[in-house]
């Protein structure tokens, strides 16, 4: 009986000791272990692909001598996306909750602008590249360039009083910049609205800016 008791007594002393020299982390004890997993949870990215359709309102500037008597017309846009998401909210968030992202995009923008001329159509390869800024995990703010090549326009020519404008010559390159903001869906939607300006005059002899593109879009990430 003396036997079973010593053992038992030499047991608990073990498993005390044991227990003692086990460190529990709860995230503020052990500066080094929170760096890594700070580190971990910062490297946690998320990529996304979607696509994504919507309306363009469209305005145009003009600096020529003569008035074109421009105002918004309605046109459309269809592309493909790369969503790309940082970080998480906190260690127990899935990866891409973070605050920062990346979206670039690749769209068919078809832009209309009417004029006294009758209305200017521009079709448009464009390829926005957004930096988003989460204020949570799905509602995000972008800000960032679009690059566009205008390739075809429609008509060929439009009269404005005594004028006659070449629409057809106006093909090339153009740079400009959106902002914006959209809303991610747990299933998958999105829906975004964007402010996009372009910088780059349609043609050398021809001062019109298509400065101003209202887009409103939905899409679907997978």
């Amino acid at each position: 009986m003396k036997a079973k008791n010593l053992m038992l007594c030499i047991g608990l002393m073990l498993a005390v000791n044991m227990f003692a020299q086990v460190k529990v982390d709860r995230g503020y004890g052990n500066q080094s272990q929170a760096k890594v997993k700070s580190e971990k949870r910062g490297a946690a990215l998320a990529i996304k692909y979607g696509v994504k359709v919507g309306v363009n309102m469209s305005s145009m500037s003009n600096d020529m001598t003569f008035d074109p008597g421009f105002s918004m017309g309605t046109g459309f846009r269809v592309g493909a996306l790369m969503n790309l998401h940082w970080g998480q909210r906190t260690i127990s968030s899935r990866q891409g909750t973070g605050l920062w992202g990346l979206q670039p995009e690749v769209v068919f923008s078809n832009q209309v602008v009417k004029s006294d001329g009758g209305n200017i159509k521009l079709n448009y390869i464009q390829v926005p590249v957004m930096l988003k800024i989460y204020p949570t995990s799905a509602l995000s703010l972008e800000i960032g360039p679009e690059f566009s090549y205008l390739i075809s326009t429609s008509p060929e020519a439009i009269n404005v009083g005594d004028a006659n404008v070449k629409i057809g010559d106006c093909k090339g390159f153009n740079c400009g910049a959106g902002v914006g903001a959209s809303y991610e869906f747990e299933m998958g939607l999105v829906v975004g609205a964007r402010y996009s300006m372009g910088f780059t005059e349609l043609g050398e002899n021809l001062k019109w800016k298509n400065n101003g593109n209202i887009q409103v879009t939905v899409g679907w990430l997978f």
